[in-house]
Order: structure tokens, then C-alpha cells, then sequence
């Protein structure tokens, strides 16, 4: 048999009484019902419902969940969703995220030119007004040339 699992409801259920001797002052209510939710969440404190089959008399008990958007016990299916919405977008090909910070003098200038897909002059590596993707070289994982796209 596997062991259970720690969740984060044992975790607030082990150090609540530490977490808000220091905390509580600082915490606002939203704070406290998630960390309540959380902790109560698919539990005889919320209460739940008992189902019985009609042939046979078998019995499930289905303990309520908080239905907290913080919960990782309540959003679970909906992040899997996401998640696999978001893979779905992905490319079919190798590429990488590159961030870096512009100077202080035109970063305001950027900044507004973001929608139209502005690039810099002397950092643009391709040909093309708006690259999608960065060539990546043969198993080295750096691009050929650097392309960064700015949106």
C-alpha cells in the first residue's frame, strides 16, 4: 500500500497555530478563508453526501470540497486543463524564452512600440519584420543567430 501523500492542508493543519501567532495581524480575510478552505477542503467539516447504488444497496460516501480558486485540491482538473491548453499552442519545434531589460533611456520608447511588434536595430538578427521562431544550431542549444521578437 502507498504511502498518503502530504498535502498542503496538512501543512496548515500542522503550523496553523504557528503560521497566525505571527502572521494574523498582517492577514487579511481573503488570507484567512483560503488558508480555512484549504484546510477544511474535502473534509467531514464541510460536510458531504452519501450515494447508494439501487441494485445492489453499495454505499459511497463524497466529502464536499471549498471550491477556493487557491486550493490545489479544487483547481487541479482546471490547471491540468490549462496546462494542456497551453502545450496544445506549443510549436512543434525547439525553441527557447530569452528575457532582458532595456536601458532606462528607451525603455519607454519600447514600451509603447510593444504592439506593433517593434524591434531594436542593433539587436535584430533576421531579415524578416517579426520572427516566430529562433533557429536553434545542432545540438548545442544556442540560436544561430540572436532574433529576439518584442511584443
Amino acid at each position: 500500500m502507498k504511502p498518503r501523500r502530504l498535502e498542503l492542508a496538512d501543512v496548515f493543519c500542522t503550523h496553523q497555530q504557528d503560521f497566525l501567532a505571527r502572521w494574523n495581524p498582517v492577514l487579511t480575510c481573503q488570507h484567512r478563508r483560503a488558508l480555512r478552505d484549504i484546510r477544511d477542503c474535502r473534509t467531514a467539516v464541510l460536510g458531504g453526501h452519501l450515494y447508494e447504488c439501487d441494485r445492489c444497496g453499495h454505499r459511497v460516501k463524497v466529502v464536499n470540497s471549498c471550491r477556493n480558486r487557491h486550493c490545489p485540491k479544487c483547481q487541479a482538473t482546471a490547471r491540468a486543463k490549462w496546462l494542456a491548453q497551453r502545450e496544445a499552442e506549443l510549436l512543434p519545434v525547439p525553441y527557447f524564452h530569452v528575457v532582458f531589460t532595456f536601458p532606462a533611456q528607451i525603455s519607454r520608447l519600447a514600451l509603447q512600440n510593444l504592439p506593433k511588434g517593434f524591434l531594436l536595430p542593433s539587436l535584430q538578427g533576421s531579415q524578416s519584420p517579426v520572427p516566430q521562431t529562433l533557429p536553434v544550431s545542432a545540438g548545442k542549444g544556442f540560436p544561430q543567430r540572436p532574433a529576439p521578437l518584442l511584443r
